[in-house]
């Protein structure tokens, strides 16, 4: 652009410094790539002079055209004629049909010339036989599929020239890699150099894909790793949340994190472990936004009905397995949500990745138990990020998010529309006063005709977080169970949650309603608006106080012996008008 001054990145990577031909470019162009972005500048030339190559970049930074565009740029430069029935130059192997589909129409884009497949499970199969007669360039698909084709003696890989394996760890773990072997197995020869070139690309290469590609590499691979060992592995434009809450809770405060987070017009993924849970999830009356499910039984017309609604934003909330985690390219994802800590760092990368792509920012929070502490941990330590523990949103939160959204809706109001209603509206503010009138409109529009109030600490529904601030640094927590117990009478434990040091040690505590309180020279009490920092040694979920009185060794982690939760029956659910009683 004239007169706009080209960062280093734009200038390394504009598309004259490579062999690109012109109407590629212009291809490119119209899907709003202007230059080629790290992880492309890096494989160009590999790829295009036939080396093997194994590359490891993060989520959101343009792996599927570090491949696409070299490989098409070689395949065109190509005078061979393209007759009918002519099997494939190019396999590309993904684990996934969403990811199948999204890859072949990225190949598709950028090329007039070349004839472009994707084959996956799902899909008939003579639709795929006709493509097959008419001649193919460029094979997309899946292994299940590819391999029926092969068995059937429909496809031919003889001639491929190129392989490349996309989410490389997942094709070669143990799910896929008997598949993927008898699939190159046609096309492979031991210890040949004369094999086809050998792409293999994901966001998460451990060191056993390394040891398992060598039989497929030549002998002289190039290696191109654009994270590192010590740096962070997950998307360094997303930011990384972390939310204490009972499995019991979720639902309701996944609602409220979505309404706050995203709001109503932005767009969400969540992701949930099992298929029962995704269907669960999206059926939840929490949820007001619209909202459908995704996973490996729902059948695959409607599963790219379901995609491309949540790409048009038909409906802004995804809930969803792994099928979506890996290298589906939704744009403009603001949020993602983790029901809980995936099994495995791979997962976490992966499900991150889906928001703050392409350079946007973006929001990941995942959900917690106490008891799964650990994981979180492990998760920070492996993908080098550090969790920001947030508490679940406020009534203020939810009520400013949810005005906020309301008031953005009557931007969409038609004047044709508005007039049916010009009269009622002369009556109601006769009767409730303009202010009263447009406060109660809002409040149903946006659907926050009650607001449940919890606890910041571990989301408990009924509970209001309090900060006890002490004149004097507290050396222990049973004294200031002491205290309260003088301050609020002996049956304190039936008032009081769970208990910890804050930084400072200063005390957070947890009340089911507010309690009288008159506040002295060395103690001040006061409600907590956000989540503050904890003592680092209390996060594990041990013992509160030192001297075993403030938590219980209870799974639970509430004060007393029997483990048991005396305060869930005891939620209240507030009232609008009485969300700013406190």
């Amino acid at each position: 652009f004239p007169g706009l001054e080209m960062t280093e990145e734009q200038k390394e990577g504009a598309f004259s410094n490579f062999s690109i031909s012109k109407g590629t470019v212009q291809l490119l162009q119209a899907r709003g790539v202007t230059y080629l972005f790290p992880v492309q500048v890096k494989t160009f030339d590999p790829v295009y002079s036939g080396k093997d190559v194994i590359a490891q970049a993060r989520t959101g930074t343009g792996k599927t055209f570090s491949f696409a565009i070299p490989l098409i740029e070689k395949l065109q430069g190509d005078s061979q004629e393209r007759r009918r029935g002519r099997s494939p130059k190019v396999l590309v192997l993904c684990p996934t049909r969403e990811l199948a589909n999204q890859v072949a129409k990225d190949f598709k884009d950028i090329t007039r010339q070349l004839t472009v497949a994707c084959f996956y499970g799902g899909t008939p199969y003579n639709g795929q036989i006709d493509l097959m007669r008419s001649g193919i360039d460029i094979l997309v698909g899946t292994p299940g599929r590819i391999k029926d084709h092969l068995q059937s003696g429909k496809l031919d890989l003889t001639k491929v020239k190129h392989v490349v394996l996309d989410e490389v760890d997942q094709m070669l773990d143990m799910g896929f890699a008997e598949q993927v072997e008898d699939i190159l197995r046609v096309a492979y020869k031991k210890d040949s150099e004369d094999n086809p070139q050998t792409l293999l690309f994901s966001a998460t290469c451990p060191h056993w894909v390394y040891d398992v590609a060598r039989k497929y590499m030549k002998s002289r691979y190039e290696q191109i790793d654009l994270i590192g060992k010590r740096t962070q592995k997950a998307a360094t434009t997303v930011e990384h949340l972390a939310i204490e809450c009972h499995w019991s809770q979720r639902a309701a405060v996944i609602g409220d994190v979505i309404q706050v987070y995203s709001g109503s017009h932005g767009r969400t993924i969540v992701f949930c472990e099992t298929k029962k849970e995704a269907n669960e999830l999206a059926l939840n009356a929490s949820i007001k936004q619209d909202c459908q499910s995704l996973h490996g039984d729902i059948p695959q017309k409607q599963r790219e009905i379901t995609l491309k609604g949540f790409r048009n934003g038909t409906f802004k909330v995804l809930v969803a397995t792994n099928v979506a985690a890996r290298g589906l390219d939704i744009p403009e994802v603001d949020l993602v949500v983790q029901s809980s800590p995936p099994k495995d760092v791979e997962s976490y990368i992966h499900r991150s990745g889906r928001t703050g792509r392409a350079g946007r920012t973006g929001i990941c929070i995942c959900f917690y138990q106490r008891k799964e502490e650990h994981q979180l941990r492990y998760v920070e330590q492996k993908a080098g990020i550090t969790f920001k523990r947030v508490g679940v949103p406020t009534a203020t939160d939810i009520i400013k998010a949810s005005s906020k959204d309301a008031i953005r809706c009557l931007d969409s109001v038609p004047e044709t529309a508005i007039e049916y209603f010009r009269e009622s509206a002369r009556l109601l503010i006769q009767e409730k006063g303009p202010v009263n009138a447009l406060a109660a409109a809002l409040a149903h529009i946006s659907g926050a005709t009650s607001i449940e109030q919890r606890s910041l600490l571990n989301s408990d529904a009924g509970f209001v977080t309090m900060i006890l601030r002490c004149s004097e640094e507290i050396n222990n927590m049973s004294y200031a169970w002491r205290r309260l117990r003088d301050l609020l009478g002996d049956d304190v434990d039936r008032k009081v949650n769970r208990m910890c040091f804050l930084k400072g040690k200063m005390v957070s505590f947890f009340c089911i309603f507010a309690a009288e309180w008159e506040d002295s020279k060395q103690w001040r009490l006061c409600v907590a608006t956000e989540l503050p920092e904890l003592v680092e040694s209390q996060r594990g979920g041990g013992n509160g106080g030192g001297n075993g009185r403030s938590f219980s060794s209870s799974r639970n982690g509430r004060r007393g012996s029997s483990g048991r939760n005396r305060f869930r029956s005891r939620g209240q659910k507030r009232s609008f008008d009485r969300a700013f009683d406190r």
